[in-house]
């Protein structure tokens, strides 16, 4: 070559890429050590019943399995259709308000006095048509819980939802959001196809998932099974929707309904994903119709039993 060509290249692709990225002028923050998380994994180990989360003083066989209601998590319940799912979940979240965990609640099924109404009579232990003479005690009682209802009935705006759930939990601190049920954020639009409805689905998941990392808050959202479930029990799969739901869950709940397949068929609750600590299994429950409730809570047999062993922590 002739002397009048110069060489502007000195190094290598490989140097000039080590010497752009190198740790000396770039601090790398997407590596950490074992060191940075040991604090943190100490913790986990040592605390271990507080990061379980808040344990069910109804429910002690869910214990069992989820080990505790943990803050940040994504909870699915599903169920065939007049199986209890509202019921359940009312009293399900009733149980952990009772602790101080402040609710959200937001029913487009049914309107909030007839919620308020089931949850009452779950509180109270038994129905108070028969004692209304007590209802203002166990309404001043009720009203000392942490607990918030939305607005919203019949079908609505995802959005809407959404900026309530964050205006809210801003607001009050909420802990627990529950959504019943999620078929009516969907088909809302213009476009209400089955394809649609799905990636509708995805995407108000998507921000289910996002909502709970953000606010560190715990979401329980009540799906609908698919219409063409068998005569069998319900799986992961009878969900309606793609496998976005599934996916992000952590808990997944499944009230299965044997009355309708067996004449002396029992309901279970069934938990079939559980991303805590991977225990999975199924227990019966049976339905008290006077108390509206699925624990064996002892019935509140009058006022003078009152409401002594409640303790509404943290309030």
């Amino acid at each position: 070559m002739g002397r009048g060509i110069r060489f502007w290249c000195t190094r290598t692709p490989r140097e000039s890429l080590d010497r752009t990225y190198s740790t000396d002028t770039i601090e790398n923050k997407s590596c950490v050590t074992f060191n940075d998380l040991r604090d943190q994994v100490y913790n986990e180990i040592s605390e271990h019943e507080q990061v379980a989360g808040v344990k069910w003083k109804r429910f002690a066989q869910l214990n069992k399995l989820l080990q505790g209601h943990r803050p940040g998590e994504l909870t699915v319940l599903t169920g065939p259709t007049g199986s209890g799912k509202t019921t359940f979940v009312s009293e399900y979240s009733l149980d952990l308000c009772m602790q101080g965990v402040k609710t959200f609640w937001g029913s487009f099924e049914i309107r909030n006095e007839r919620l308020a109404k089931t949850m009452l009579t779950q509180f109270a232990g038994k129905r108070l048509e028969n004692s209304i003479d007590e209802f203002d005690y166990w309404a001043d009682e009720f009203n000392k819980l942490p607990l918030y209802f939305m607005t919203f009935h019949g079908p609505q705006s995802f959005k809407q939802v959404l900026q309530a759930m964050r205006v809210t939990s801003k607001k009050y601190d909420i802990e627990h959001v529950v959504i019943d049920n999620l078929q009516f954020m969907l088909g809302t639009g213009e476009n209400g196809g089955q394809h649609d409805r799905f990636w509708q689905q995805d995407i108000v998941i998507g921000a289910f998932r996002k909502f709970c990392n953000e606010r560190n808050c715990h979401v329980t959202l009540v799906v609908h099974p698919r219409k063409e479930q068998s005569e069998g029990d319900l799986t992961n799969s009878s969900i309606f929707g793609g496998v976005k739901v599934t996916q992000e869950a952590d808990n997944i709940l499944i009230l299965q309904d044997r009355r309708l397949t067996t004449p002396k068929g029992k309901k279970y609750l069934q938990v079939t994903k559980n991303r805590f600590s991977g225990d999975l299994g199924m227990f019966p429950i049976e339905f008290d119709k006077e108390r509206l409730c699925f624990s064996s809570q002892r019935k509140a047999s009058s006022v003078s039993a009152k409401i002594s062993d409640l303790k509404f922590e943290g309030l």
